[in-house]
C-alpha cells in the first residue's frame, strides 16, 4: 500500500519526481496533520476530509471467551471524517 501511494504521488507530481521526492512529500503531508492534531486537535483537508482526537471515556468490557472483565482506561482515538465530495469518490460497495 504504501509503495502504492508513492507511486501515485510521483504520478502527480508529473512523473518526472524521483521515488525519494514522492516519499518526502507524503512524510510532509503526514508531519503537517501531526503538528496539526498537536496544536487543534483537529485538521481539516478540503475535499477530502477531517481528522480529529477525541477522547474516549474509560470503560468495562468482559471477554467474550473467559467471562473475565477488563477495564479499559481513558484514551485519546484518532477519528476520521470524509467530507461530502470525498464520499462520492471512495471506493463503491455493493
Amino acid at each position: 500500500m504504501a509503495d502504492e501511494l508513492q507511486e501515485a504521488v510521483r504520478r502527480a507530481l508529473g512523473g518526472t519526481a524521483t521515488p525519494m521526492a514522492a516519499r518526502l512529500a507524503i512524510a510532509a503531508v503526514a508531519q503537517a496533520v501531526r503538528e496539526g492534531l498537536a496544536e487543534d486537535g483537529c485538521v481539516r483537508l478540503a475535499h477530502f476530509g477531517t481528522f480529529r482526537l477525541q477522547q474516549r471515556r474509560p470503560r468495562r468490557l468482559r471477554l467474550p471467551g473467559s467471562g473475565e472483565w477488563l477495564c479499559l482506561p481513558e484514551r485519546r482515538v484518532l477519528c476520521f471524517s470524509p467530507s461530502p465530495s470525498g464520499k462520492k469518490s471512495g471506493p463503491q460497495t455493493e
